[in-house]
């Protein structure tokens, strides 16, 4: 018994040997597959999805073109060519996907010429998107500029065309008539309204403040522009800011609160008004010299428009050379139609901040006064000066 175990093992060993052999001699005999083999193969079996199994495929048959696995996963690359190209064939992913799955593929050249024409397409469509984004940004932005410089435009394109005026201290309809740029701009809308005494356009921005904290401090800044007649006669022309007007056009051109109450904050936004005011009237009037001014009330106005004419707070305003109007709105008290009363006996007096004159001009600079509990009306006016001898 003890011989028959002791040949056993050389005789199992002589027929794996056989086996072997037999196995290189054919074909249809696979050779036993090495570690590094079945790791890859495993790849392909554990793919989460199709086109992770097509790619783990590829990387085996690059790596073991004689593998134990190659032929079944061969049979299955050269079934599965011609639908994945077919698939994909018009996206820029299924094309990508095809070339990378089949570098060498039957389809190759004709695949990446549909990819480069398509990826042409896609970057213009791209670069048109992107320019239509670029363009409703600065549409957006010219928006917002146009909004924040409204009061700016405003008080220099009237300043400009008061000035330009030649023609004092006649009636209304003939100072129309020997200004042209005048007659036009003042009857553009919002259409004055008039008493025997004066005629008013009246203008609103509204507009918003933001706040730390909070969402934002809603604003408006009024401009009344006013026309003062006596005897029939224009004598003086005004552009008011009623509510410290000068403090809201601040706001509204730097996006910054002004609070009233503070001495500091309200003077910062009257001497950058001033600021804006001067070198206007400099250009209108270069001639114009400097002049004391003694500080004088600032009458309300006669006429206002109704409260059905208030701003919904939404319209934007025109360019002031098209028409600088704003939303029509009431002369003052933003609760009423009316303009606010001052109390009988009351004089309000503003500050006079900058006065300057010619040989038939006065302008003014002037500014609410910190008692000043009324309209308190910033702004400028510009008046017919007398001659010495019609005094």
């Amino acid at each position: 018994m003890s011989r028959r175990r002791e040949h056993q093992p050389r005789h199992v060993h002589l027929t794996l040997v056989g086996v072997a052999a037999l196995c290189l001699l054919s074909s249809s005999c696979a050779v036993v597959a090495s570690r590094a083999d079945y790791a890859d193969y495993r790849a392909v079996r554990v793919a989460s999805d199709d086109q992770a199994r097509m790619i783990a495929g590829r990387d085996y048959l690059s790596r073991h073109p004689d593998g134990r696995w190659a032929p079944q996963l061969q049979r299955e690359r050269d079934g599965a060519e011609d639908g994945l190209f077919e698939a994909g064939r018009s996206t820029t992913e299924g094309l990508r996907l095809y070339l990378e799955v089949y570098p060498d593929g039957r389809f190759g050249g004709q695949a990446r010429q549909r990819l480069a024409a398509l990826t042409a397409v896609q970057s213009h469509r791209s670069e048109e998107q992107e320019t239509a984004r670029d363009v409703r940004q600065e549409q957006r932005d010219a928006i917002a500029e146009q909004r924040r410089s409204w009061g700016t435009r405003s008080v220099t394109f009237w300043s400009r065309v008061l000035m330009s005026v030649n023609e004092w201290g006649v009636p209304l309809a003939q100072v129309a008539s020997a200004n042209p740029e005048f007659s036009e701009a003042f009857g553009r809308e919002p259409r004055p309204i008039c008493s025997a005494s004066e005629c008013i356009k009246f203008y609103r921005m509204d507009f918003g403040i933001p706040v730390p904290g909070r969402t934002r401090i809603e604003r408006n800044l009024r401009i009344l522009l006013r026309l003062r007649m006596q005897n029939g006669k224009l004598e003086r022309a005004e552009i008011l800011m009623p509510f410290r007007g000068f403090s809201r056009w601040y706001e509204l051109a730097h996006d910054e609160l002004v609070q009233d109450g503070d001495p500091e904050e309200r003077q910062a936004a009257i001497e950058w008004a001033r600021q804006q005011v001067v070198p206007a009237i400099r250009a209108a009037a270069p001639s114009a010299h400097g002049v004391d001014v003694v500080p004088e009330p600032i009458d309300p106005p006669t006429v206002h428009m109704p409260a059905s004419a208030e701003s919904d707070g939404e319209g934007a305003p025109t360019d002031p050379e098209a028409g600088a109007a704003a939303t029509p709105a009431a002369a003052a008290d933003p609760e009423a139609g009316a303009p606010a009363e001052v109390p009988e006996g009351v004089m309000v007096l503003p500050i006079a901040l900058q006065g300057l004159s010619t040989d038939s001009l006065r302008f003014v600079i002037f500014a609410a006064g910190d008692d000043d509990d009324g309209v308190a009306y910033d702004g400028l006016f510009i008046e017919h000066v007398q001659p010495a001898a019609d005094e």
